[in-house]
């Protein structure tokens, strides 16, 4: 099979800024958020995966490039970036079926029966062989990827509702979903022939939405199904997730759970060298994330620091996510603090913020 990852109706983490592409919000201490969703695909043997592009990906192609550390830098097929045409720039539509109609070349070069459709919204290590495996064991036309929620889902979503044989019998969307619900996860599976057929009609007709306008309206007319994941997933959409998200990964289950449990499917990124991170006589860490090139002099508890933080004399990191090269002054006090790269904090600093409404502060912001 193929893939299409589409970065261009996904909406950017604006208090932390707003030219960023989600693709490549830091996640964990190293990731990038695209970085899962690339993963999941190679270890799936996926070797052609085209990446459609919104107009501000420069971060995106800076941090993937040939896509060698995820083994798409090839002669044949790889890695393939669709970007948006000066048209849809200038005048930009709505949904995402005018992007796939207008990249079904790419679709049609491939030459595969199926076709990989994802977001990269979504963190977590799902095997896409054994989705394939349902699809085919269940003869279907149309696979989507869902989650039975575990508690009440307070933003937006498409509910499905799955009989008892796994068949999609209808698709609404949300403005919440109560616990025991069916929430899509961006991913659907589907047959290249119907996925060109369902296409092309729907470019016609003047359709903009895959899910909406197309799926949910053949629901009767497709064999659509859907497959029930059962590991850890969490969206990314706003900032109150993101922190959610990365405190998971302080817990040694999620982290298991991600980066562990199977050696087969590795989460992969953009390989930086950097020295180990170094702890001087008066830290104190616990309970944390430290990447490499960190240099530590105070205290950090239950937080995430990414490569090349320096935390000053007596400062206490507390609840915090510090991006890279960002610098913490001495005696300084951070609670429940989103940090964006390259920003500092100066000496005797106090900031605080709350679970559910972490304190944000940009990139290259001296505070």
């Amino acid at each position: 099979m193929i893939a299409i990852i589409n970065l261009r109706n996904e909406s950017p983490l604006r208090e932390l800024n707003e030219k960023r592409p989600l693709a490549t919000i830091p996640v964990g201490g190293k990731f990038r958020l695209i970085d899962f969703t690339l993963s999941n695909l190679v270890n799936a043997g996926v070797s052609q995966v085209g990446l459609l592009l919104s107009a501000q990906s420069r971060s995106v192609l800076d941090h993937i490039r040939s896509g060698k550390e995820w083994g798409l830098a090839r002669k044949g097929d790889g890695l393939f970036y669709l970007p948006e045409e000066v048209e849809d720039v200038v005048h930009p539509t709505e949904g995402d079926v005018p992007a796939y109609y207008k990249n079904l070349m790419f679709v049609e070069r491939g030459n595969k029966p199926y076709i990989l459709l994802t977001g990269c919204d979504m963190v977590q290590n799902i095997d896409y062989d054994e989705v394939l495996h349902f699809h085919r064991r269940h003869n279907a036309d149309v696979t989507l990827i869902y989650q039975k929620q575990k508690y009440e889902f307070n933003r937006s979503g498409y509910a499905l509702n799955v009989g008892e044989n796994d068949r999609v019998l209808d698709i609404e969307s949300r403005e919440t979903l109560a616990a025991g619900e069916n929430l899509y996860q961006r991913g659907v599976l589907i047959d290249s022939k119907v996925f060109e057929s369902c296409i092309r009609k729907a470019y016609t007709q003047g359709y903009n939405y895959l899910i909406t306008d197309v799926l949910k309206r053949n629901v009767d007319r497709l064999r659509i199904f859907g497959y029930n994941y059962q590991g850890y997933a969490k969206r990314i959409d706003t900032i109150d997730s993101y922190f959610q998200v990365n405190m998971d990964l302080l817990d040694a289950k999620t982290w298991h759970d991600l980066f562990l449990k199977d050696k087969q499917h590795h989460i992969y990124t953009k390989i930086k060298d950097e020295a180990p991170a170094k702890y001087m006589e008066e830290s104190h860490v616990s309970n944390s994330l430290v990447a490499n090139g960190c240099i530590i002099e105070g205290r950090v508890e239950n937080s995430i620091l990414f490569r090349k933080v320096k935390v000053g004399k007596n400062a206490v990191i507390r609840n915090s996510i510090i991006m890279q090269h960002t610098v913490i002054g001495d005696d300084a006090q951070l609670d429940y603090v989103v940090c964006d790269k390259n920003a500092v904090v100066q000496p005797e600093a106090i900031l605080s913020g709350t679970k559910d409404k972490p304190l944000c502060i940009g990139k290259c912001t001296v505070i």
